[in-house]
């Protein structure tokens, strides 16, 4: 009787005993085979590609938001999952319950743009981890007034050499090079790049750029070949983005002036001296009295002009006016990006303008850049 009692209490611990250890199986399963998933948005709600996403304390387990934003990931209770993206904060989240549509969304960090620079083709990469010599100008040092992008790269840029042979209007352009002239015989000027297709940079206006850098050695270049011998400026456009119209409109008036003009004798004084210079060779005068009084009169300007070339010719000062507005907005169906600007320079040079042969020798310009996009 002992015997069949001591077998049923033994069986009973037996099943107790093995409940419990289906139920650690169960909770451990459980917690295993967690699933997250969502879709990752940027601070304006639309979807963010190419966001990392991986485990606070298990970096070898993670992945990306694909093309749509969405992603998928498997945890364990408890885990912290991170989210990043270049330019926004990090975000954490706590997994606690398997959830399939997550949402995400990033807000403006405080990361500082120089920290990324673009490197070639357009890529980007981190400045700390970048080996090769590139330099990044942010784009509101050059939002100031001037004829051309090239004017503003001296002083700001490391390596950069600029010289301006010129200040008549329209040749007051900067060459410049980067790290000086890589190649003779040929075209000694440096790659420019916008948007990908090599173009003009003097074409652009500054409002227009979003960022400028600028490859400098030959680590940078490589992948451009002989092009890129002289190295490779890269400028990137303002694109549309989604939000409300905004508008952007600058008026801009710079004078020049002629600070350093040698002084001219009239002609009253200049005929004094050449008679005093007569007098001194013991010579007659040139000029009588009654020629002094009429040249100082201006009584016969045909035979004795008293004419101030200086006067009639320069423009002691010039004005510069240029003009931009611009356009930006768009929803997720479209983006569109739109500017137009011009500019008026006039020269030192005085002209006639009822004269058929005059010639106006200022310089004027006129741009208009538009870039729709549905991306």
């Amino acid at each position: 009787m002992k015997s069949i009692k001591l077998n049923r209490h033994m069986r009973r611990k037996t099943w107790i005993t093995i409940c419990l250890i289906a139920l650690c199986f169960g909770l451990y399963a459980q917690q295993k085979t967690l699933e997250i998933a969502g879709t990752v948005y940027d601070e304006t709600g639309e979807v963010l590609p190419g966001t990392t996403v991986y485990l606070r304390d298990n970096i070898s387990v993670g992945t990306t938001s694909n093309i749509n934003g969405n992603f998928s990931i498997k945890v364990t209770r408890g885990d912290v999952i991170i989210f990043t993206f270049v330019g926004y904060d990090k975000i954490e989240y706590l997994a606690l319950e398997e959830k399939k549509d997550l949402k995400i969304r990033f807000e403006a960090g405080s990361t500082e743009l120089d920290e990324v620079i673009i490197t070639s083709f357009g890529t980007t990469q981190r400045k700390i981890s970048s080996l090769a010599a590139v330099s990044a100008v942010e784009a509101g040092q050059l939002q100031v007034p001037t004829t051309s992008v090239t004017n503003l790269l001296g002083g700001r840029m490391p390596g950069v050499i600029s010289t301006l042979t010129s200040g008549e209007p329209g040749k007051n352009i900067s060459e410049f090079w980067i790290r000086g002239i890589g190649t003779f015989g040929a075209s000694s000027s440096a790659l420019v790049l916008i948007d990908g297709l090599e173009g003009d940079i003097n074409s652009l206006d500054p409002a227009d750029i979003e960022s400028f850098s600028v490859l400098k050695d030959a680590s940078a270049t490589a992948v451009y070949g002989v092009r890129g011998a002289n190295g490779v400026v890269l400028i990137t456009t303002k694109r549309g983005q989604i939000d409300r119209l905004n508008i952007t409109a600058r008026v801009n008036y710079t004078m020049s002036h002629l600070k350093r003009l040698p002084k001219y004798l009239r002609a009253y004084d200049y005929a004094n001296l050449v008679n005093e210079a007569l007098a001194v060779r013991r010579e007659d005068p040139m000029y009588s009295g009654v020629t002094l009084d009429i040249i100082n009169d201006g009584i016969d300007p045909d035979i004795y002009p008293d004419v101030s070339w200086q006067g009639e010719v320069l423009n002691p000062n010039s004005l510069r006016q240029s003009y931009y507005v611009s356009a930006r907005g768009g929803a997720k169906v479209a983006k569109y990006f739109l500017s137009l600007g011009g500019s008026s320079e006039t020269a030192a040079y005085k002209y006639d303008n009822t004269s058929v042969y005059g010639s106006n020798v200022g310089y004027n310009t006129y741009s208009c850049f538009a870039l729709p996009s549905n991306h």
